[in-house]
């Protein structure tokens, strides 16, 4: 009776341990993770201001205080209003103003986080990035308004295609549950754009601000 007794202790204390073993192996977390992001370019120079989204995919290194992501991210519609000279008339000058199309970008993102992120015990940290991002659909389709009519601009709205630029900035991360982790950035980005010609860049280097949520995926994912 007493054998059948411990054999039976033994199964059962085994059958737990390999349960326990799968709740935490489920929640073990490989640094992986997805989410979303939202923010706004200040572009200024005569751009309005415009908002943007973005889905994220990256990963965070918890040993050496590093996490990374790619950014593929959608900036709205702007407007755009500049002054320039009249090359018919001259001395006088010429009123732009338009709108101009949506812009598709893909990101990569590098950070350093600024305090111990292996501590579970620490909720918020701060980090600091940089970026190099390619413009895979570059904006459009410029609906202008041109005053006087029958002038004649000397700088021409650049109409953008592929370009790429860098950026740095710093943020905060904040640790909601296992799961999930709150982050906001603000920086300054750099476009490289180029003409041939006086040109209006309806995307100009400019300062950004980004808020977003990241979910962190299951070790087998």
């Amino acid at each position: 009776m007493k054998k059948y007794f411990l054999i039976t202790l033994v199964v059962v204390t085994s059958i737990n341990g390999f349960a326990q073993y799968k709740k935490a192996s489920f929640f073990t977390r490989n640094g992986k993770f997805y989410g979303v992001k939202a923010g706004i370019h200040l572009f200024g120079n005569g751009v309005s201001a415009t908002p943007s989204v973005a889905f994220i995919y990256g990963k965070d290194q918890q040993k050496n205080h590093i996490w990374h992501w790619w950014d593929l991210e959608i900036t709205g519609r702007s407007k755009y209003s500049y002054t320039t000279l009249n090359k018919n008339t001259p001395g006088s000058t010429v009123s732009v103003t338009g709108k101009i199309g949506a812009m598709l970008t893909w990101r990569y993102n590098w950070a350093y986080y600024f305090a111990d992120n292996t501590n579970e015990d620490v909720k918020g940290l701060p980090f600091a990035k940089v970026a190099v991002e390619a413009v895979l659909a570059g904006r459009g389709g410029a609906n202008e308004t041109i005053v006087p009519a029958s002038a004649s601009p000397e700088k021409s709205t650049y109409l953008e295609g592929a370009n790429g630029g860098i950026d740095a900035g710093a943020g905060y991360v904040y640790k909601l549950s296992e799961k999930t982790t709150f982050f906001g950035v603000v920086g300054y980005r750099w476009i490289l754009n180029d003409a041939s010609y006086p040109a209006f860049f309806t995307d100009p280097s400019h300062p950004y601000v980004n808020i977003g949520v990241r979910l962190a995926k299951k070790k087998d994912d």
